[in-house]
């Protein structure tokens, strides 16, 4: 009897003991599927973070010839055959100053007896090349309190979209974020360039195609014209100014100092031109002997852009030059910091930052320097960087702001069309909607601006009673175009007004995600 009791109690515990590991196991094995599935997914966010353009890879390895080059000796020569490919017109623009000038501006050298004016050198360097930018700004993915990556996903499927978010310094010199930033770049040259093709059709004027030309000097003469600021914005000038007299109506100019060539990049002077127009190519070799221009895949239509324009930024020159001290006017630049409209540039208004730094008794709006880096402001002064160079229809002259139409949004998955969320870190099971602000840019050639403004006033009550916005006017006349008529619209839903929170509250977040907000 008791062997009989002893054996069920044994068998009754043994069946337990087993359920219980099973249950066990289970957990374990729920748990390793979970952190599995974290994993990938994790790595899916982080991959598609950092994607880059395959040429980045070389820009980052493969190592770049100098562009050290002996410009004063250069520059004191006088060589006929190059400078017979200068008009008497061209020369002019590039004569010295007189004494009298040179000594009033306060900004030459004495060298005993005359005045010497000081050029402005120029130091170039490729994209991403600035190694220690990355931790001196901060750039990087942005962290939960666990530690874990912050990312946005299509909640019903992470394969439909998974991104981790990140930090960026927005400079082409980041080896972080010059993918990324050339993106953004480019696609605000495609927005000039197309915002110019499209006015032109809505006027019956259709400028067909946009080209993609290289343009290359004599490579003596181009080394011995990068060298200075004075030199080097002649050149460019004379570059758009060129192609605009032999056929080009509009476009943009990217330099590029080196060319890859075997296993490095080689200094190699040119300019990579996109623009509207056919460009007599024959006058133009006649009128500048030794240069050499010519159209890339002049059989094929480019498809994108965008995409050509980032490719060019990849590894495009970025040229630093540092002004004489003299020439710096630093009260000028303290009082139109204080009180914006003296100087144009960057502060020459108050931004939306300096608003929300009033309402804490903070910034420039209330007299407040204690958040200058007051080393950065000197260096801005300084130091100037070369840019890209907009000319004819699309210059900063020639077409021009209308108005900003704000819009407030929320980010649908293209695949399915649920609301995207942003989780902070993979144990954040609900996350928040992603929503955000756009602002889109009206835009009008600078001489139809005085009609664009006319017919609004005339129709403004009418826009107003129908709920009708300026984009909306926009495509309603020839005068006026925003981004919404040629960007393919994306599926994010608009909202019919704003979001309950203030916005600067999501201006504040999207200058830490992209910088100076983001637009259409």
């Amino acid at each position: 009897m008791n062997e009989h009791i002893k054996l069920e109690v044994t068998k009754l515990y043994t069946f337990d003991d087993f359920e219980a590991d099973r249950r066990r196991d289970e957990c374990r094995l729920r748990r390793l599927d979970r952190e599995m599935d974290n994993r990938v997914s994790r790595d899916m966010a982080i991959n598609t973070a950092l994607s880059e353009h395959p040429v980045v890879r070389y820009v980052k390895e493969l190592p770049v010839e100098s562009t050290l080059y002996p410009a004063i000796e250069y520059l004191k020569q006088s060589d006929d055959r190059e400078r017979s490919i200068l008009s008497l017109d061209q020369e002019d623009a590039v004569q010295e100053t007189t004494d009298q000038e040179r000594i009033d501006r306060g900004t030459d050298e004495f060298d005993g007896e005359n005045y010497i004016d000081t050029p402005e050198y120029i130091t170039w360097c490729m994209p991403a090349h600035d190694i220690g930018r990355p931790v001196d700004k901060g750039c990087g993915f942005i962290r939960s309190q666990s530690g874990d990556i912050v990312f946005t996903a299509c909640p019903s499927d992470h394969e439909h979209h998974i991104k981790g978010k990140r930090i960026h310094c927005w400079s082409l010199r980041c080896p972080q974020c010059m993918n990324d930033t050339a993106l953004k770049g480019a696609h605000e040259i495609e927005k000039n360039l197309l915002s110019f093709a499209t006015l032109k059709r809505k006027q019956n004027d259709d400028q067909g195609d946009i080209g993609h030309w290289v343009m290359s000097p004599p490579q003596d003469f181009a080394k011995r014209m990068v060298q200075t600021r004075k030199e080097y914005d002649w050149l460019s000038k004379y570059i758009g100014d060129s192609m605009f007299e032999y056929g080009a109506t509009a476009g943009v100019t990217i330099f590029h100092p080196w060319r890859q060539q075997e296993d490095m990049w080689r200094f190699s002077p040119h300019f990579h031109v996109l623009c509207y127009g056919r460009i007599d190519t024959t006058s133009f070799r006649k009128r500048n002997p030794g240069w050499v221009l010519k159209k890339v895949h002049p059989r094929e239509r480019i498809r994108s852009i965008h995409h050509t324009a980032a490719y060019l930024m990849t590894h495009m020159g970025l040229g630093m030059s540092e002004r004489h001290v003299e020439e710096c006017d630093f009260s000028l630049k303290i009082m139109n910091h204080l009180i914006p409209g003296l100087n144009s540039g960057k502060d020459s208004r108050f931004s939306d930052k300096d608003v929300e730094a009033a309402f804490e008794g903070k910034g420039r709006m209330v007299g407040d320097l204690s958040d200058i880096d007051w080393f950065d402001w000197v260096r801005e002064e300084l130091y100037k960087e070369t840019r890209i160079r907009y000319w004819g229809g699309v210059s900063r002259n020639n077409i021009r702001t209308v108005e900003v139409v704000r819009q407030y949004k929320i980010r649908v998955c293209k695949e399915c069309g649920t609301l995207l969320r942003t989780y902070d870190g993979f144990d954040d099971t609900t996350g928040q909607y992603v929503r955000y602000i756009c602002d889109i840019k009206v835009r009008a050639f600078a001489k139809d601006m005085a009609i664009v403004n006319t017919i609004f006033l005339q129709y403004k009550e009418r826009l107003r009673s129908a709920k009708m916005d300026m984009t909306e006017f926009a495509a309603m006349i020839p005068y006026a175009v925003s981004a919404i008529e040629f960007i393919e619209p994306n599926d994010d839903l608009i909202m019919d007004g704003p979001f309950e929170e203030p916005d600067s509250y999501f201006l504040r977040r999207q200058r830490i995600a992209f910088g100076d907000g983001l637009t259409e």
